[in-house]
């Protein structure tokens, strides 16, 4: 290859980088959440938190209920085999 050729061939390839590496930013930033997208799936996953937490601590009660009428339970079965 000569020098001419090279220069050719770099010539084009410069000229043809700058539209390909616009073309490749262009694909990039549609790959990504707007902001907007991720503020409605943040508020989203939000209340889906707040309801589990609730569920967790409603949870938590109903245990101590349980546990307290099964102690309730064994107190009365122990009282009726004496």
């Amino acid at each position: 290859m000569s020098i001419e050729n090279i220069n050719k061939f770099l010539d084009i390839a410069l000229k043809l980088s700058a539209p390909i590496g616009v073309a490749i930013m262009l694909f990039l930033q549609t790959q990504f959440v707007s902001r907007s997208e991720f503020a409605k799936a943040y508020e989203r996953a939000d209340v889906r938190l707040t309801k589990i937490e609730e569920l967790l601590i409603r949870m938590e009660r109903h245990d101590k209920i349980l546990a307290d009428h099964e102690e309730r339970i064994r107190t009365v079965e122990r009282n009726q085999n004496k």
